[in-house]
């Protein structure tokens, strides 16, 4: 069974080939799950205030978008949205208690299926993979 400590190396080797906020899918946010998981993921990475307008950039979709999904998500008791103390058009958004226990939820199912799959292919052969990924990354960027 993969440890712990395997399962988190193969994720940050992963996240290496993979950016935080992938391109194509979960970029274009049209009220499905990966919208509301997309926010989560950036809310819960970040290291500091997130507005909509920072949440827009980053996925890559419009302000009127981003507008309706996080309303979706606060009519869900996911996050709150609030202003920004000093520039009142500027919407804050936070997680709320619910919402870090989905990305609890989110994470522990990553590492579930990491762990299978350490399991089931090895941890070399996974490695491996990433390797030649990164390889087909590089040689496309060029």
């Amino acid at each position: 069974m993969a440890t712990k400590s395997q399962i988190e190396m193969v994720l940050r080797e992963f996240k290496k080939i993979h950016p935080p906020h992938p391109v194509g899918l979960l970029q274009r946010i049209d009220e499905t799950q990966e919208g509301v998981g997309a926010v989560l993921c950036l809310l819960h990475e970040s290291d500091e205030t997130v507005t909509a307008g920072r949440v827009s950039e980053v996925l890559g979709v419009s302000t009127a978008r981003v507008a309706v999904l996080l309303k979706k998500m606060a009519a869900k008791g996911l996050i709150t949205k609030g202003h920004d103390p000093a520039d009142a058009r500027v919407t804050v958004v936070s997680l709320t208690e619910q919402g870090r226990e989905s990305i609890r939820e989110i994470e522990g199912e990553l590492y579930r299926q990491t762990g299978l799959v350490i399991d089931r292919v090895g941890e070399e052969r996974v490695l491996e993979f990433i390797a030649i990924a990164q390889e087909i990354q590089s040689a496309l960027q060029n």
